[in-house]
């Protein structure tokens, strides 16, 4: 398992979904073993499975081995089809036994933050394919022309609408001069959940380009919000910043304006320095639309029938609001 204490903290947060995930492959794999295992059986185990079907009653008026033969307990498929599902199956296999593994991905030198991710879940997506095959394979409906490609490995842009609600979550361990948020936003859909653990330097609010109205988007310093983004029915991106980073929490079902959905503990000021191929200026323009996006639009009128004052935030307005009002009402000495 991986070292860093925080890859750990956020496997845990999102058991849920991951748990979720495992049982849908896990659930294919018993199918399909139970369906390759039923094709092989031969008649004495077949009328070993008819005479527990039929029961003591039964067994006692209806030869079970005639019954058997009647009755099998699914139909014989051909060679093609059980080769396809015995390939689903060894894939299942593969997924249910790498356990959390599944879930952790890690950047490495050369390799972009989006290829890493698109990597990753190619496997779930292949593990999605499969479990479709055993259904297919079950049914009598495989087509090898039409259906075998489903084995192959698919990336997250190739999912169905389905796949991605039922996306595993992934925790990705990447250099903060990696920090690349656009290549985020081709994952923001569905229910897929997307956790980096970020090392070193850093920018310090990258992520705030994610920000779409139904996408949860969080930066924590110490796991603050990840169990929100774990429950949240839609996309999330987090990052698990070190010290010194912006520290906010995008939840869309907070509100309908952006400065009611968005929540920000600790905005930091500069000067900021280059991290990687990331400008000071760059810095310096996040740090500021993420103070834009969260300001309170409260206008605060400057005198009567004035045009107020453009938008401030929520504390200021409070004190500006209440001395404009001793001010009108003539109570202030």
């Amino acid at each position: 398992m991986p070292s860093d204490p925080r890859v750990a903290q956020a496997l845990a947060a999102l058991a849920q979904p991951i748990a979720e995930f495992r049982a849908a492959v896990q659930g294919a794999l018993a199918q399909a073993d139970a369906f390759l295992a039923a094709q092989t059986a031969d008649a004495a185990s077949q009328a070993v499975r008819a005479a527990t079907e039929l029961g003591v009653f039964g067994g006692a008026h209806v030869d079970a081995a005639r019954f058997a033969a009647m009755f099998p307990a699914v139909a014989k498929a051909d060679k093609t089809s059980l080769a396809a599902l015995e390939k689903a199956a060894g894939i299942l296999r593969r997924v249910a036994g790498q356990g959390d593994e599944m879930a952790v991905a890690l950047v490495t030198d050369g390799v972009k933050l989006g290829a890493t991710i698109d990597a990753a879940l190619a496997g779930a997506g292949q593990a999605f394919g499969a479990i479709i095959i055993t259904e297919l394979v079950r049914g009598g409906r495989f087509k090898k022309a039409e259906h075998e490609k489903l084995l192959d490995p698919a990336e997250f842009r190739a999912w169905n609408n389905a796949e991605r609600r039922f996306a595993p979550p992934l925790v990705v361990e990447v250099d903060g001069a990696d920090l690349h948020a656009g290549a985020l936003l081709d994952f923001a859909d569905g229910r897929e959940k997307i956790v980096l653990v970020v090392r070193g330097n850093a920018p310090p609010a990258a992520l705030v380009r994610c920000i779409t109205p139904g996408t949860f988007v969080l930066q924590t310093v110490d796991g603050t919000g990840l169990d929100r983004l774990a429950g949240y029915e839609g996309p999330a991106i987090a990052a698990l910043l070190p010290e010194g980073a912006a520290t906010f929490m995008h939840d869309p079902n907070a509100g309908k304006e952006p400065w009611q959905r968005l929540t920000v503990p600790f905005l930091p000021t500069g000067p900021f320095k280059a991290v990687g191929g990331f400008s000071a200026w760059q810095m310096e323009q996040d740090v500021t639309m993420l103070a834009e996006l969260a300001r309170t639009p409260f206008v605060v009128p400057s005198a009567p029938g004035g045009k107020g004052a453009p938008a401030i935030g929520a504390g200021e307005a409070v004190d500006r609001i209440a001395s404009w009002l001793l001010d009108t009402s003539g109570l202030k000495a």
